[in-house]
């Protein structure tokens, strides 16, 4: 698709403040050949004939690695290993820096070919890594029709860290005789078509060339190796986004994602009063407990243990034992405030047993409540594995004495500190099922009732995501392509009806908004926009924006901040939901 209104407005506000590009690596870079590690590309069609060593080719196959395959068949793979006697062997090639290059790396730049130009056809490495580096190395060579050849360089190359040589130099192969050169004192006349400088290379350590430009000339047989007069310039970045800051409104997730063996650190809504102090925070275990305060005690693995619940801090244990949220493909931890209670409830939901088989699906909740009640509620509870160990009880902790094994199921108006009881080889559910223990704090100690199951919280609120935008998967804003911005999190209908798109130079930092009624959200693009994109999402929770770029020039190494705004009443008191920021770096 095209934005035509994006092509004109940001051409006319970029265009006129970036100057002219420098003419040492000359553009367009034409097409990326898609090289990754130690690979060859297809043959390219140079567009004209080019004459080297009285053989005419009208094809060139380029390898990541730095060199060029004259003719109409490269060799597959790439050879990261430079030496002489392999340029000297090998079938017919130009090799402006043969090394270990991985343009296929994260964060490489490419290969690009361009033949745009009526008798001239160019290969540029365009900040691609050596291989085990992470910096980007920039060099061109191009082909003209009076069979010249001229070679670029920006800054001084970084070998890879599987090198110990890097060559500049060309050889029409086919047992060619060595003619070694140096390319540091220039002009260099060589009466042979062959000839190349084999660099030392030490991982790390720039190699002596860098920030030149030039010329080979055929002289018939052999070449005249003279510099070119030019204003260095670089090769435009790779293209990039990256998000910025969060939408909103803010994230509300009950799910904890407990997974196996998982702890997750909570704030409380509201403090919590217990027989050992008042706590504002809890740590909850996928493996069936909860203790009070920031302190870690670990998930508890693998069975309820009572030594470990008399010494460790204050710990709520609903049902402790080896337990595996994944195992049964919708296991969950749920922690969120119950609409009708007001208690604060972690529910475990579908709670597998690692390992066991059949799988039981154990669904139990400790409730918090803001006067310090504590309720464990047991909806099912089993045990299948007849060495596993579950505990169910709580201990003030901190070296509490142990009181010994109670029927935890018979309990009515018992005063305690401490109190759990043990199952362990039981291949029946066991005999909490269908009954909740709750917990009065005394001030000193609980009083506990376990009586049959009154009330079990099942309102889970729904997950509430804020408005975000990413680049879509593989997606990038290249000068001259289309780079596709994806939003998630649109509120469905009634509420969600349209989403923004808006494009525009960034605010550093973001600019809170809660002052106009948007809590929580913050802008980062100034206004007013360069551009923007209207969709109706009509309830669709995503929509997506194929945004074509200017193949202008002007565009290489300018950012700009791109951010979505949607419709949603129930957001905040404005009645919109803002995105996070995505910065877009235009680039190759």
């Amino acid at each position: 698709m095209i934005r035509s209104l994006f092509t004109t407005a940001v051409a006319t506000a970029l265009a006129a403040s970036l100057g002219a590009q420098a003419p040492c690596f000359s553009l367009p870079l034409g097409t990326d050949l898609a090289l990754i590690d130690d690979s060859t590309s297809a043959a390219q069609n140079l567009g004209f004939t080019f004459t080297y060593n009285g053989v005419a080719y009208t094809q060139v196959s380029v390898c990541s690695n730095g060199y060029i395959w004259l003719g109409t068949t490269g060799i597959a793979g790439g050879d990261f290993s430079p030496t002489e006697a392999e340029l000297l062997a090998g079938a017919p090639r130009i090799c402006p820096l043969w090394s270990d290059f991985n343009p296929g790396a994260v964060g490489s730049g490419k290969v690009w070919f361009d033949n745009s130009t009526p008798g001239v056809a160019t290969v540029t490495w365009a900040g691609v890594f050596a291989f085990g580096t992470t910096t980007g190395i920039n060099f061109q060579v191009s082909f003209d029709a009076s069979n010249s050849v001229t070679v670029t360089y920006g800054a001084a190359a970084v070998p890879g860290t599987l090198n110990t040589t890097v060559l500049i130099g060309a050889s029409p192969g086919a047992a060619s005789v060595a003619n070694p050169v140096s390319f540091a004192t220039r002009p260099i006349i060589s009466t042979s078509n062959t000839f190349s400088e084999a660099i030392p290379a030490v991982n790390g350590v720039p190699i002596p060339y860098g920030n030149f430009k030039m010329l080979w000339t055929p002289t018939n047989p052999g070449f005249v190796i003279s510099d070119v007069t030019c204003t260095p310039n670089q090769l435009p970045p790779p293209a990039s986004s990256a998000v910025v800051g969060v939408g909103c409104p803010a994230l509300v997730s009950p799910a904890l994602n407990a997974g196996d063996d998982t702890t997750h650190a909570l704030t409380l809504p509201f403090a919590f009063p217990a027989p050992t102090g008042t706590f504002n925070n809890i740590v909850v275990s996928s493996n069936g407990f909860l203790t009070l305060g920031t302190t870690n005690p670990g998930s508890g693995c693998c069975a309820g243990s009572p030594a470990t619940l008399l010494t460790g801090p204050t710990r709520l244990a609903a049902f402790w034992q080896d337990l595996n949220l994944s195992a049964t493909g919708n296991g969950e931890v749920n922690a969120y405030v119950d609409a009708i209670t007001g208690e604060y409830v972690i529910n475990w939901v579908s709670a597998g047993e690692f390992g066991a088989t059949p799988q039981p699906a154990n669904n139990f909740q400790i409730a918090l409540s803001p006067t310090g009640t504590v309720t464990m509620r047991f909806l099912n509870v089993g045990i299948v594995s007849a060495t596993r160990v579950a505990l169910t009880g709580f201990s003030v902790g901190g070296g509490a004495a142990d009181p010994g094994v109670t029927d935890i199921s018979g309990v009515a108006g018992v005063n305690a500190t401490t109190m759990y009881q043990t199952f362990a080889n039981n291949a029946s559910p066991i005999d909490m099922t269908g009954l909740e223990v709750v917990m009065f704090n005394t001030g000193l100690d609980y009083l506990v009732l376990t009586q049959p199951l009154g009330y079990y919280s099942n309102n889970i609120p729904a997950t509430v995501t804020p408005l975000s935008i990413a680049a879509a998967l593989n997606s990038r804003p290249q000068v001259g392509g289309t780079f596709t911005v994806n939003a998630t999190g649109v509120q469905t209908l009634p509420n969600g009806v349209f989403c923004i798109l808006l494009i525009s130079t960034e605010v550093p930092g973001g600019f809170p908004l809660d002052g106009f009624g948007l809590t929580g959200c913050t802008a980062y693009v100034a206004l007013p926009e360069i551009a923007s994109f209207f969709n109706l999402t009509l309830g669709a929770a995503t929509t997506s924006w194929p945004i074509s770029i200017p193949n202008d020039n002007a565009f290489y190494g300018v950012s700009l901040m791109s951010q979505a705004v949607s419709d949603d009443l129930t957001a905040n008191a404005f009645g919109y939901r803002v995105s996070n920021g995505l910065r877009w770096n235009f680039g190759l």
